[in-house]
């Protein structure tokens, strides 16, 4: 990304913060220490600790021949359903009628830290190779594996597989026999091909098909979540993030035998919820089926269940939720507060967003004495009326800023000034026009006049746009944030841990009460009256004290900790289809953030900590890391106490600045 003026102000509020807990430290259970008399097991050696073994119920094995041999495995997970191991399928290969040992490699396997275990690397998956005496047999429809796998020995650690799987039955292939029938506009249409598939290990049921009839034709397909095998009836959601469209699936029979689902179309009048926190706005308990539109029937005898192996739970925790909200289990897991000390509280500091011309937020602070409160407010300040209106007075939009910077950065780094400048002059244009930048600027201009009129007028734009709030944001911000403002937090002065937070929502009127085992909200607005719902509290902090809390950890070589957040973002619903069916819909959550030090550098000419910072369940987006696929984000900050935040980077090009 070309180095850029800055385009935003974030004033904020370092003072509310005071909790943090390190990654607890969890002893190694007895029974992953110990030999184990399973057939299958996998063994993780490390050169610095003990060596685990973990037993493994199931491996599926399919031959390939005798040139190939296909394993697939179980995943290994905690206590709290969150990955240690995951990777699918183990292929070995060896040429035909030959002595050598079987090589090969695993599908997509990931490792995630969790105490107790040796940590593992990419290339500790890499390289597997059979050990001597590895035995490979198949007979009568069934195979035997036997023997060691061993992977990649790095840095000391290295896994192991021993196999022993005797006699086991190789699957026939399935015959696709999907019938049924769709339902559309008063005809029917005949299912003619599909099929329907099961996935245990992520309680998933799809189908997908094509159906044919006399004046129409046509493809479908769906998926149900939280299927796990049992008949049930299961509501999903086929609509967007604002606009819903929910169907209702009736299934019958069992996928190892027989399975007959129904889709139905839920009645106009059930669709009108008032409820501000109820995703589905009808009750399932008590549909009447012979009242909703049935749309279609799909029936089948040789559903298709993946073979994976059930995942392996052990009794281990860690923090792997892979962007996921946690839920209030996973949250005490990790949530043990210790108090941090409030005389070292600053009251504020300034950040830039450097890249961003929207994010000119002003975070303001009160202190209550009497009441031990303080009170800290976000908003967008006043537009400055007396600023002089730049030479460029259209309005700049996010993609804009983007897309010119970088062309000035590829224009001026092979630019020469000792040459003709009619080359530069053609191409500033060029990038003007493509981006619909109007300029009065021409190739006839001197050199110094030219530049006045395109770079430094664009500058200067960057700046109005900031600075009035006359700029175009990136969509979800103009769409979410903005509308969000202004914020009241209220946070305890002695405790830190916050109090309550107020703020609207367009004509949604929100707050946010924090107890100390709860959290009440409570929402109003005219067309759905005022609701309550009370949610569990673990200590958690408002997830606007992130930046405050970051600046006051005590920060040192390996250092890590895990944060627990809390909020409540609300989106306008509506029923495709359904007039009347608006309504905004608010979302509790919990946010789980790791920090980490990943190195002691100077920066900027000042000894500082870079942060690797990574959110869990985060959708706000007043925060970069939201923006980003992994929600990550690199924070420099100085090693000096109270830390000062001196920047922050992110994978899409947005960068925080200090002041």
């Amino acid at each position: 990304m070309p180095k850029k003026s800055p385009l935003a102000t974030l004033i904020l509020f370092l003072g509310s913060v005071l909790f943090f807990s390190q990654l607890r430290a969890q002893p190694c259970p007895e029974v992953l220490l110990q030999p184990t008399e399973a057939s299958n097991y996998l063994e993780i050696r490390a050169s610095d600790s003990e060596n685990i073994r973990i037993p493994i119920p199931e491996v599926r094995v399919f031959p390939g021949g005798k040139e190939r041999i296909y394993l697939l495995l179980p995943d290994i997970v905690t206590s709290l359903a969150t990955p240690i191991i995951q990777w699918n399928e183990l292929v070995l290969k060896k040429p035909l009628n030959s002595t050598a040992n079987w090589q090969g490699s695993l599908d997509r396997a990931a490792f995630f830290d969790t105490s107790c275990l040796p940590r593992l690397e990419a290339g500790n998956f890499g390289d597997a190779r059979s050990e001597d005496n590895f035995l490979y047999v198949t007979e009568n429809n069934r195979v035997t594996v036997k023997g060691t796998v061993s992977f990649a020995e790095m840095d000391g650690r290295q896994l192991l597989l021993h196999l022993d799987v005797a006699g086991q039955e190789i699957p026939s292939p399935l015959i696709n026999d999907l019938d049924g029938e769709l339902y559309v506009k008063n005809d029917s249409l005949t299912i003619t091909s599909g099929e329907i598939s099961y996935f245990p290990n992520e309680f998933r049921l799809v189908g997908a098909g094509f159906a044919e009839g006399k004046s129409l034709n046509q493809r479908f397909e769906f998926e149900v979540s939280g299927y796990t095998g049992l008949p049930g009836v299961f509501v999903v959601n086929e609509g967007t993030e604002g606009q819903d469209a929910f169907f209702i699936y009736r299934i019958a029979g069992e996928p190892d035998k027989e399975i007959t689902v129904k889709k139905y179309a839920p009645g106009a009048e059930m669709l009108a919820s008032d409820s501000f926190f109820d995703p589905i706005p009808f009750q399932v308990d008590a549909l009447d089926f012979d009242e909703l539109a049935l749309l279609g029937t799909y029936h089948s005898t040789a559903v298709l269940i993946d073979p994976k192996p059930v995942a392996i739970e052990l009794p281990l925790q860690n923090q792997a939720f892979k962007g996921i909200s946690p839920d209030i289990r996973q949250v005490k897991s990790f949530s043990e507060p210790l108090l941090l000390s409030p005389e070292t509280w600053e009251n504020d500091v300034t950040l830039f967003v450097e890249n961003l011309p929207v994010w000119n937020l002003q975070w303001n602070e009160q202190t209550d004495p009497e009441e031990g409160i303080k009170k800290i407010t976000l908003q967008r300040p006043t537009e400055e009326e007396n600023r002089e209106e730049p030479e460029i007075r259209q309005r700049l939009s996010y993609q804009q800023v983007e897309r010119i910077n970088e062309g000035f950065m590829e224009i001026f780094e092979t630019f020469d000034e000792t040459k003709d400048t009619l080359s530069l002059k053609t191409s500033i244009l060029a990038l003007f026009d493509e981006n619909k930048l109007a300029t009065t600027a021409t190739e006839a201009d001197s050199f110094e006049d030219f530049l006045v009129t395109t770079v430094s007028a664009f500058r200067e734009a960057e700046k109005y746009a900031l600075y009035t709030n006359s700029g175009e944001s990136v969509p979800a911000l103009d769409a979410n944030a903005i509308a969000l403002l202004p914020v009241a937090l209220q946070v305890d002065q002695e405790t830190g841990l916050p109090l309550s937070r107020s703020f609207s929502y367009k004509t949604t009127r929100m707050q946010i009460d924090y107890e100390s085992d709860s959290i009440l909200l409570t929402l109003t607005n005219e067309r759905q009256g005022t609701q309550r719902l009370t949610v569990p509290n673990a200590a958690l902090l408002d997830i606007y004290q992130f930046f405050g809390i970051l600046t006051q950890l005590p920060l040192a070589s390996k250092y890590q900790a895990n944060l627990g957040f809390f909020d409540l973002m609300p989106v306008e619903k509506s029923h495709f289809g359904v007039p009347g069916s608006e309504r905004v819909l608010a979302t509790p959550t919990y946010v789980h953030t790791r920090i980490r030090v990943v190195d002691e550098l100077t920066y900027q000419g000042t000894p500082a900590f870079k942060l690797d910072v990574q959110f869990n369940g985060l959708s706000n987006p007043f925060f970069a890391e939201s923006y980003e696929e992994d929600f990550t984000g690199t924070y420099y900050v100085t090693q000096s106490f109270p830390h000062t935040i001196i920047k922050a980077t992110f994978n899409q090009g947005l960068t925080l600045q200090s002041e």
